[in-house]
């Protein structure tokens, strides 16, 4: 498990960084000053009863998704898959109702619609999207919280 996240985190640096055999420490240095599209946070950081908030854009780097889409507070992103088409991962803190709890309140100030809110057995899931094209799904059990968001 250890070595498959090594191995991720490298690719993903020699990648990102532009380094290996045509790479340039001048090319690598523009690149490192760039700003990729974080997860934005919502429009100001509000605390909201469960205690949840947003995160700061710098915490938690998911390049493909819109810029309005919050990520709550205290996020731990893992699985992160994140082609040009979207970005999809699993969030395994906070809480999955706190979680829940903070995308019905935040998605809708962020310019999304929830288009679909269903609970079964020990499961959630949000179906979204915005006027922009993009669409995404929120799946929850009691453990974990699995997000999908994707260029419509």
């Amino acid at each position: 498990m250890i070595a498959r996240r090594i191995a991720a985190v490298v690719a993903a640096l020699l990648a990102g960084a532009g380094v290996g055999a045509c790479g340039s420490a001048t090319t690598a240095e523009a690149r490192r000053n760039d700003q990729p599209a974080a997860i934005a946070p919502a429009p100001e950081a509000r605390r909201a009863a469960s205690g949840v908030r947003a995160v700061a854009r710098t915490s938690t780097v998911v390049r493909n998704v819109p810029s309005a889409f919050p990520l709550p507070a205290g996020s731990r992103v893992a699985d992160l898959s994140d082609p040009e088409s979207g970005a999809s991962f699993t969030l395994t803190a906070p809480d999955p109702a706190a979680v829940l709890s903070f995308y019905r309140r935040e998605l809708p100030r962020a310019a999304f619609t929830i288009v679909a809110d269903r609970a079964e057995d020990d499961a959630t899931s949000l179906s979204f999207r915005d006027a922009h094209g993009w669409a995404g799904a929120i799946f929850a059990t009691t453990h974990r919280v699995t997000v999908a968001v994707k260029r419509a």
